[in-house]
């Protein structure tokens, strides 16, 4: 049953849990997955890197990070 919900959760987009490639992290921050590399290397994007070049994100984090204003800029 782990691998089944695991499963589900990577490829459930709308679950807070959801694993997300960059492409497809990109697509729901409506940025370029270089802007996700660059933010994580900013250290205002947390993403997970099981292997080297393997990147993930989790939605919630993506989330927490278009709502931290960390995307806005100029005066208000």
């Amino acid at each position: 049953m782990g691998l089944m919900k695991t499963s589900s959760l990577l490829h459930n987009e709308r679950s807070p849990d959801a694993i997300l490639t960059k492409k497809e992290s990109a697509e729901y921050v409506r940025s370029t997955p270089r802007y996700l590399e660059r933010m994580v290397r900013s250290g205002r994007l947390r993403a997970l890197k099981p292997t080297g070049k393997l990147v993930r994100f989790r939605r919630s984090d993506l989330d927490a990070f278009l709502e931290s204003g960390a995307t806005t800029g100029g005066a208000e």
